[in-house]
C-alpha cells in the first residue's frame, strides 16, 4: 500500500480535506479505471481535474501532493494515497458492500494487475502513436518544484523514469518498432484473456472483479486506435460490448467529437502512407 507520510506531503492543505477527494485526468487509462470501480461501488467523491495535456501534473502545486506527478491520487481524510491499483485495493476494502477483489480470487488478481501496470507503457505507446498527434502534446514539462514530495522521505524513480518518457518522446515521438513491439505485447495478454472468456461470462468466472475493469479500459482505447479486436480476439469483443452497454462504463469511452475527427485524420494519414495497426497484426 503506497499511502503518504504527511511529512512528505509538501501541498500541506490537503492533510485537513475531509471526505474522499480523487485527483485524475479525463482520459488516463488509470484514472478511468478508478472512476468505473468508485462508480460501481457509489463511492461519493470530491473530483479535482489534472489536465495531463497540459502538464499540470508538473506543477509545484500537484508536486508537492505526489512524488510521482501521476494520477489518480486519493485523498481520504487527509491520507493521501497514490498509485492506482493499490487505491483500488485500498477502496474494496473499505467499501465492501460490492466486492470486486475477492479473497479466493486476491492473488490470481493480485498476479494479473502486475501484469496489467506493466502494461502501462505499451498502452501509452499506442495511444500517442495513434491517437494523439505528436504537436498536441508539445507542451514544457516544468522542472522538479523544490517543494515537490517526498514517498517516505526519498524521491521516487517513477518521476524520473515519468520524465525520460516526455523527453524521449519530445524527440522521436513513437517509433514505429516501438509501437510494433508494444502491439505485440498487448496482443499476447489478449489472446490469453480471449481463451479464459471462452469458459465465462467475466475474465475470473462468471463475477465482475478489478481485471474486467482494467481490461475494459485498455480495450476501450486499442479499439479507438483501431486495433482489430473483433478479428484477433473475438471473446474479448463481446465480453467489451456486454460492459458497454452498463452506463458507468460507458460514460467512460465517450470521445469529443474534436477528439474523434483528429484521430481519424490521424489515422488516415498513417493508413495511405502504409502503416496501420490491422496492417501489422492481420496482414
Amino acid at each position: 500500500m503506497v499511502k503518504l507520510r504527511k511529512e512528505d506531503i509538501k501541498t500541506k492543505e490537503v492533510l485537513s480535506w475531509k471526505g474522499i477527494h480523487l485527483f485524475h485526468f479525463t482520459f488516463s487509462a488509470c484514472s478511468m479505471k478508478t472512476r468505473i470501480f468508485m462508480g460501481l461501488k457509489n463511492i461519493d467523491y470530491t473530483g479535482h481535474h489534472i489536465n495531463l495535456q497540459k502538464k499540470e501534473n508538473f506543477s509545484p502545486y500537484f508536486q508537492g501532493i505526489t512524488p510521482r506527478s501521476l494520477v489518480p491520487v486519493l485523498v481520504d481524510d487527509g491520507e493521501v494515497h497514490i498509485e492506482s491499483n493499490d487505491i483500488l485495493k485500498y477502496l474494496d476494502n473499505k467499501f465492501p458492500t460490492l466486492i470486486l477483489i475477492p479473497k479466493d480470487k486476491e492473488e490470481e488478481i493480485n498476479k494479473m494487475m502486475i501484469e496489467e501496470n506493466d502494461l502501462h507503457l505499451d498502452i501509452r505507446n499506442v495511444t500517442f502513436k495513434f491517437l494523439v498527434p505528436k504537436f498536441l502534446n508539445n507542451v514544457k514539462i516544468q522542472e522538479k518544484s523544490e517543494s515537490k514530495a517526498t514517498l517516505h522521505g526519498n524521491e521516487d524513480s517513477e518521476d524520473d523514469a515519468n520524465r525520460k518518457f516526455w523527453e524521449n518522446y519530445k524527440k522521436v515521438g513513437i517509433t514505429d518498432e516501438v509501437a510494433t513491439k508494444s502491439l505485440l505485447n498487448l496482443k499476447l495478454h489478449l489472446d490469453e484473456i480471449n481463451e479464459k472468456l471462452s469458459h465465462h461470462t467475466y475474465i475470473l468466472g462468471n463475477e465482475l472483479t478489478l481485471p474486467d475493469i482494467a481490461w475494459f479500459i485498455y480495450v476501450s482505447r486499442l479499439k479507438a486506435a483501431r486495433y482489430p479486436i473483433h478479428i484477433l480476439h473475438p471473446n474479448v469483443n463481446d465480453w467489451y460490448e456486454s460492459l458497454l452497454k452498463r452506463e458507468v462504463f460507458a460514460k467512460e469511452t465517450k470521445i469529443p467529437g474534436v477528439v474523434r475527427f483528429i484521430s481519424y485524420i490521424f489515422y488516415v494519414v498513417q493508413k495511405y502512407s502504409g502503416w496501420s495497426i490491422k496492417r501489422q497484426l492481420v496482414g
